[in-house]
């Protein structure tokens, strides 16, 4: 990469970085890495804190992501710089290292970018998703494993398909599985909590990945 694109790619990592659902948190005292599922991210801070924490944090994670894009389409750099903020996200620097799962910094990409189809495809396919399955997590990665399909079906420019995104949003949704690996053994195994019924005590334990 060329310095530009250097530069661009450390500023949007250190944008991730930014522990948004860790700060809510703190401002009522709490450490959610201690709490819930002990993720830093905006579901675990509504669990913990409380809705109006939890929609803080996701303002926050939505929106370091859509900068990101901002930036690198700002300085004509390539598209697919603005991932690093995810990166920044789950391996954040100010958290030694760790983080979140990437979803809500994923989402402020398309945001950023105006790819308005798919993140109201996104979206919708998550909103189903957890309607039909009771799990966030599938939710989460059936939406994002199917955003580069539906960015093929409408392309970011008339007419031309852009496939640049295209592999930007397919690498961020295999980060997602990733990033989900724990969710996935919870739930092969039964322990991982539903949306729509209360947690048993042995799905309690604290997800530190």
């Amino acid at each position: 990469m060329d310095f530009p694109s250097l530069a661009a790619a450390a500023l949007c990592y250190l944008l991730g970085a930014i522990p948004f659902s860790y700060l809510a948190g703190r401002l009522k005292g709490l450490d959610v890495r201690q709490h819930g599922s002990g993720n830093v991210g905006a579901t675990n801070v509504t669990r913990v804190v409380g809705v109006g924490y939890g929609v803080l944090a996701l303002v926050g994670d939505v929106g370091k992501g859509a900068l990101a894009a901002w930036l690198v389409s700002a300085w004509h750099v390539p598209w697919w710089v603005a991932g690093f903020s995810v990166i920044g996200h789950n391996w954040s620097i100010f958290l030694k290292f760790t983080g979140g799962k990437g979803v809500a910094t994923t989402v402020g990409l398309m945001v950023g970018f105006a790819l308005w189809p798919v993140l109201l495809a996104t979206v919708a396919i998550w909103i189903v998703t957890v309607l039909l399955t009771q799990y966030i997590a599938v939710g989460s990665i059936v939406a994002l494993l199917l955003a580069p399909g539906v960015l093929y079906l409408f392309p970011a420019q008339a007419n031309a398909v852009n496939i640049e995104l295209i592999g930007l949003f397919f690498v961020l949704g295999l980060l997602t599985v990733w990033q989900h690996r724990s969710n996935i053994f919870r739930i092969a195994q039964g322990t991982e909590g539903r949306v729509f019924k209360k947690r048993s005590s042995s799905s309690q334990r604290v997800d530190r990945k």
